[in-house]
């Protein structure tokens, strides 16, 4: 039997671009509305010359709660949809709660209707990317690969484009990239295929302890159909010792004279609809090898390659994407292709065509041999370390660290090691810029971007790289991230009196 929003009474808590979006399709679907927010003022998301701006304008003057909320408010209702930036925490939430309201999310409403059967429009398939890091590339990548493989396909959610538009699309398959906040208001989401692609402390102020976090990644594998997993990460399996256990099956059955068990590993493996990827080498899944025959190569970038199977798909030196941790975000890629029934020969000959996002590790200038990185997206210590470890190979010179903001509860402390192995000086800025100094001795404290800037192009000579990879929120002193490393790159710009035309020269390194 089909969801029909028409039967459903709905509030929609925060009126950002998710909570806005779910307000535009319940008035198209002319389903009975009403929303509130926590903030007294809010922008209208505008689209011109559409029909529902008009609808949308006369939604928020009339239907548009922003003070305190009574039981009363909530007669009537049967669902809250409650947009990711908003806790579950709030009172809003408990009052609808305690009212026997039902309080999903946008991703959540998506799955209903999608989940609709005979007689109505066919059931898009649907892939799930989360994880700490990566997420964002990933599924951006995947979505370029399908398409670039003739699957009509679309990406959505966290990484922009609402996921209720995404179902309106004429798109057989929807790439969602979802975050742990989206995750815990989402119930019965059915996946073609699930990852987490890794795990670090992040927003530990909202969830309260990674074990939280983790239960709110891991909520993406409840109804997915199969699993995409780096064997090699801590907390990404879709359910404790599942790979172990495949594997375990695998050994059990192999053959008593030695011969390789790969066959009936990978047989396992497959049983439990797992895909497996990493670093090391390994005849199942993705891997890395070295097929020049001499083991004193194997460091060698130019004799490694990525494998299925054991059998090669493209050599590393043939990547443009920058940095190991690139490799897995591929690999991750290529496994969930695989799943949709591209097979990764295919889908790795679109690869060079791929274009990294902004602020992902993108080299926005380089003069006299100096490098300027702008990976303003390390919102958190693992997407830094990921920067840190990815580019240190590639440097001849120092790496001169910009970093701080809002550490959002993280324990930069556990940035030391990975500080003192690659880092020559971080220059830190921002609400926890002290937490830097209190961690790392070669650190200075700066008041402004502009500063951090001129004090690390002072210490900089060529070969060396400034990187802006924060490992903190950017909200203390910027709009967004994506403001933050527009600010870092204009400060490089104005310091190093680059002229425009230099602006959209932008070379992604990772």
């Amino acid at each position: 039997m089909s969801y029909n929003v028409r039967e459903h009474s709905y509030v929609v808590g925060g009126l950002g671009v998710t909570g806005q979006a779910c307000v535009r399709f319940l008035l198209q679907k002319q389903a009975t509305v009403k929303a509130f927010d926590t903030r007294a003022n809010f922008t209208l998301v505008t689209y011109p010359n559409s029909d529902l701006d008009t609808d949308m304008q006369a939604f928020m003057a009339e239907k548009v709660t922003c003070h305190a909320l009574s039981e009363d408010y909530f007669d009537g209702v049967d669902t809250l949809v409650l947009s990711p930036g908003l806790a579950l925490n709030i009172e809003q939430v408990a009052l609808a709660q305690k009212c026997g309201v039902k309080v999903i999310g946008d991703v959540e409403l998506f799955a209903r209707l999608n989940a609709s059967t005979s007689g109505a429009t066919p059931t898009k398939r649907v892939v799930g990317i989360t994880g700490s890091n990566g997420k964002t590339t990933v599924t951006l990548l995947v979505n370029h690969l399908l398409k670039s493989c003739g699957v009509k396909s679309i990406e959505a959610g966290n990484v922009g484009r609402p996921v209720l538009e995404a179902l309106q699309s004429d798109a057989d398959v929807v790439v969602m990239e979802l975050s742990s906040f989206q995750l815990e208001t989402t119930y019965s989401l059915v996946l073609e295929a699930a990852t987490v692609l890794n795990i670090s402390d992040d927003h530990l102020d909202r969830h309260g302890t990674l074990e939280a976090y983790i239960d709110a990644k891991h909520r993406i594998f409840d109804n997915a159909k199969s699993a995409v997993v780096w064997r090699d990460g801590e907390f990404v399996a879709p359910y404790e010792q599942l790979i172990t256990d495949a594997k375990g099956v695998a050994a059990s059955n192999a053959v008593s004279d030695g011969e390789s068990n790969a066959a009936s590993n990978e047989e396992s493996l497959a049983s439990k609809n797992i895909v497996e990827y990493g670093l090391g080498e390994s005849t199942t899944g993705f891997a890395i090898a070295s097929f020049d025959g001499d083991d004193s190569a194997r460091d060698d970038e130019q004799s490694l390659y990525i494998t299925f199977k054991g059998e090669k798909l493209i050599a590393l030196s043939d990547i443009h994407l920058a940095g190991m941790h690139n490799v897995l975000n591929i690999m991750a890629a290529l496994g969930i292709c695989l799943q949709l029934g591209v097979s990764p020969a295919l889908a790795v000959k679109h690869l060079h065509s791929f274009k990294a996002a902004p602020h992902r590790c993108v080299e926005i200038a380089r003069v006299n041999d100096i490098r300027y990185i702008d990976d303003s997206k390390a919102t958190n210590i693992g997407a830094t370390v990921a920067a840190l470890e990815g580019l240190a190979p590639t440097i001849q010179g120092k790496l001169i660290l910009i970093a701080g903001g809002d550490a959002k509860g993280a324990d930069i402390a556990s940035l030391l090691p990975y500080l003192t192995k690659y880092v020559s000086h971080v220059f830190a800025l921002g609400k926890d810029a002290h937490l830097f100094e209190k961690s790392f001795a070669h650190t200075t404290r700066v008041a402004t971007m502009k500063d951090a800037v001129k004090a690390a192009t002072r210490l900089a000579a060529p070969g060396d790289v400034v990187l802006l990879s924060p490992a903190c929120a950017s909200l203390d002193m910027f709009k967004n991230y994506m403001h933050r490393g527009d600010v870092f790159k204009q400060d490089v710009h104005d310091l190093l009196n680059l002229h425009s035309k230099n602006d959209d020269a932008v070379e992604a390194t990772s």
